[in-house]
């Protein structure tokens, strides 16, 4: 009986904890949020996160990228990350003889920019803005730069053909 008490229990967050050593060295430190204040504008809750959620981040703070092409790598990976790990996809994976549906947005912006990059430039954009994986050499972050600058173009022409019909 004791077990199951334990497993229903809500822990409360425990406030004044701050991130260990090792956690302020990752992805470029942490920022500390306020959360919460109470009625006489104390701090309440802090919350701590990552200053570098994706690589992305840290190019474009470090400058190797624009920020036209840390817009088109971050559309890119939540396209990505939708159309590649969403139940639908999921769901069609298990199922071989699942009904053809309507393709989501995500799924027609993944395949758009599959069909604008070439080989190359799609292999380095998919491994760093879809899986995180860091550029190891300055070829991939290369072909990452170019890659990106045409998906930059590509999504900056159809934000402009959608605003040119109002």
């Amino acid at each position: 009986m004791r077990k199951r008490y334990r497993r229903s229990r809500v822990y409360a967050v425990r406030t004044g904890e701050t991130p260990t050593k090792e956690r302020r060295r990752q992805n470029g430190g942490v920022i500390a949020e306020v959360v919460d204040r109470d009625a006489d504008g104390r701090i309440f809750i802090k919350r701590y996160r990552a200053v570098w959620e994706c690589p992305l981040d840290a190019y474009l703070d470090y400058r190797v990228i624009t920020e036209p092409e840390h817009k088109a790598g971050l559309l890119f990976r939540g396209a990505y990350l939708s159309a590649i790990l969403s139940r639908r996809a999921a769901y069609e994976r298990l199922d071989k003889n699942a009904a053809y549906q309507d393709p989501i947005q995500s799924e027609r912006m993944l395949k758009e920019a599959y069909r604008t990059l070439s080989s190359h430039y799609k292999a380095a954009i998919i491994d760093i803005c879809g899986h995180d994986l860091p550029a190891r050499d300055m070829v991939k972050l290369g072909r990452m730069k170019k890659g990106l600058g045409q998906l930059a173009d590509l999504w900056k022409a159809t934000a402009e053909k959608v605003f040119d019909r109002r």
